[in-house]
């Protein structure tokens, strides 16, 4: 018996939407809790925005990763009226330590939010971070490796002198530094230009000045200074100079 268009339909588009809404199993969630425990580094910065409504504040998320990158979409922005409110916070950025607070798994979405409680020097300061196009465990460890290292960066590089290491550890600039381990310290810049000056490339970072603003349901911070300092230049990849356009977000760290 010849089998009916429309039920061959169905049965495809059955298997299409189980296909789709594939995602991590009871046991692979159980192995994702236990693998993120303790105290992590991150590799990007982390904002998020926080907000108040009629029934308490909450965190969204500016990050969403997937196994093959980062996206961060985030601008100081504050939206507030008597209600509701929301705004940027740049709390958390590269080299923090964070632990993983909560994880909310969505497999019908094909995602995972981790929620982040900062620790030691970051105590206080809390972000979320979404991770997306997430259909089994080997694609949330291909992202989760994007954003978290389980040593401070400094440490993962055993090339590094000694000096510079530690310099990284007090969150300070050396002459000499190469791109990478200045973003250690500094983190993405908001903007960098690139021009040639006597024969040498020059790569110019604007840095971040201030940390957006942090809401609260009955309070509002904001102000609070990075303690960066406004641009660092690059000659020929090497940090020549620290004084008062491209994204930074497209920033080649290898060049």
């Amino acid at each position: 018996m010849r089998t009916r268009p429309l039920v061959l339909l169905a049965t495809m588009l059955l298997a299409a939407t189980t296909a789709t809404f594939a995602g991590l199993t009871a046991a692979e969630q159980k192995e994702l809790k236990t693998f993120t425990k303790g105290t992590l580094y991150l590799r990007i910065d982390a904002p998020c925005a926080t907000g108040r409504h009629a029934y308490g504040t909450y965190k969204r998320p500016l990050v969403e990763v997937s196994p093959t990158g980062v996206n961060t979409e985030a601008e100081n922005t504050i939206n507030a009226s008597w209600w509701h409110a929301d705004s940027t916070y740049w709390g958390v950025g590269v080299n923090d330590q964070v632990k993983v607070e909560d994880i909310n798994v969505d497999n019908e979405e094909s995602t995972v939010e981790l929620e982040l409680e900062g620790v030691g020097p970051t105590e206080g300061n809390d972000t979320v971070v979404k991770f997306v196009k997430i259909t089994s465990l080997d694609d949330f460890k291909a992202a989760y490796a994007a954003v978290f290292s389980a040593k401070p960066l400094q440490d993962e590089h055993d090339d590094w002198s000694a000096e510079v290491k530690a310099a990284i550890g007090k969150r300070q600039l050396l002459a000499g530094m190469t791109k990478r381990q200045a973003y250690c310290v500094t983190g993405t810049p908001e903007r960098f230009e690139k021009a040639a000056k006597d024969g040498k490339e020059v790569e110019t970072w604007y840095l971040r000045q201030n940390k957006g603003t942090k809401m609260g349901y009955w309070t509002m911070q904001s102000g609070q200074a990075t303690g960066m300092p406004a641009t660092i230049k690059f000659e020929d990849g090497k940090l020549a100079d620290v004084g008062a356009a491209g994204k930074g977000s497209a920033v080649d760290l290898g060049n």
